[in-house]
């Protein structure tokens, strides 16, 4: 019973979103916020209330028909992109692992779609967002770093999609009462995230996982290993700039944790992360692995990534139980 009502569930809301989406696109008003938020957002929830099968068997059949109907493969081919985002959203938010665990794998996969979609796009509809961020980063001199800020505006625009997608979308579905006890935790952490901040990190087994792509990516360069597939080399390079980030923030917020809980003193925090931050302007990959090494000391005799995780876990059930 309960699998047919979602069933039905996901085929009425597959019916709304193609009636929405040819009408949004006649009118020529679905290439703008549509297509790139309301989309995600929409398959996200559907995604929250029909489970994960229903919602993929929703997103092919929509957008089957939704190229079949416009005659028009290029706007399927942007929208299949949205929805795979939303749908990774969504299943994200249903898993267990912590917020960062959700940005760090959904912003790795969505550089892997948004750039193997830009290739199909770009040559049906003739945009393409690389080879105009590729303009912008020429347009930005900085010592001759034009490629390092191109694939680091690749790496952030998939973060910035999946991080309000993924918001807008708990919030949403906290107004539809949609939300399980473990996605209501994660809102949680959203509307009190000032506070939380500095206690959100990512699980062990992802800061690991991080720290092994950095050593493979760092490993690759040395042996100057290059390919001639411009795309594979994107995906590479910008999921090893996602990683650098997390692997950095997780590092530098543990250390600060270790310091204020040694010497219950802010101020030593604070000088601690300002004598970081100059390091890393002056010697980046030195102090990269300094961090590095001290988390995994921090890990290994204090286990702080985990009274960090817990921390978070402890303030949540409170704010819960008011």
């Amino acid at each position: 019973m309960n699998t047919t009502k979602k069933l039905t569930e996901a085929a009425l809301l597959s019916s709304l979103f193609i009636v929405i989406t040819i009408i949004a696109v006649g009118t020529g008003f679905g290439y703008a916020i549509y297509l790139d938020f309301i989309v995600p957002i929409f398959f996200c929830i559907i995604c929250l209330k029909c489970d994960l099968k229903y919602t993929v068997l929703s997103g092919i059949t929509s957008l089957l028909i939704i190229s079949l109907v416009l005659g028009n493969l290029g706007t399927a081919i942007w929208a299949s992109q949205s929805v795979l985002l939303g749908i990774i959203c969504g299943y994200l938010i249903n898993k267990s692992p912590t917020i960062m665990d959700d940005l760090v794998y959904g912003s790795m996969l969505g550089v892997v779609i948004m750039v193997f979609i830009d290739i199909y796009a770009s040559a049906l509809i003739g945009y393409s967002f690389m080879k105009e961020f590729q303009g912008y980063s020429k347009l930005i001199y900085f010592n001759g770093y034009a490629d390092s800020i191109y694939y680091l505006m690749i790496a952030l625009f998939p973060f910035g999609m999946v991080f309000c997608i993924y918001f807008l979308s708990l919030i949403m579905a906290h107004k539809l009462h949609i939300l399980t006890s473990n996605s209501l935790k994660k809102l949680l952490v959203f509307k009190n995230f000032r506070f939380l901040n500095q206690f959100l990190c990512c699980s062990k087994k992802v800061f690991y996982m991080c720290v092994f792509y950095l050593t493979i990516f760092e490993i690759i360069n040395i042996l100057n290993i290059k390919t001639e597939l411009v795309y594979l080399k994107t995906i590479f390079i910008s999921i090893g700039y996602l990683c650098m980030y997390f692997v950095i923030r997780d590092s530098c917020m543990s250390l600060q944790n270790f310091i204020i809980t040694k010497f219950r003193k802010v101020a030593y925090a604070r000088i601690s992360f300002l004598i970081v931050v100059i390091s890393l302007f002056l010697m980046f990959k030195i102090t990269v692995i300094g961090l590095i090494i001290i988390n995994a000391f921090l890990n290994k005799k204090m286990n702080i990534r985990l009274a960090q995780i817990n921390i978070v876990n402890k303030q949540i059930n409170i704010l819960i139980e008011k």
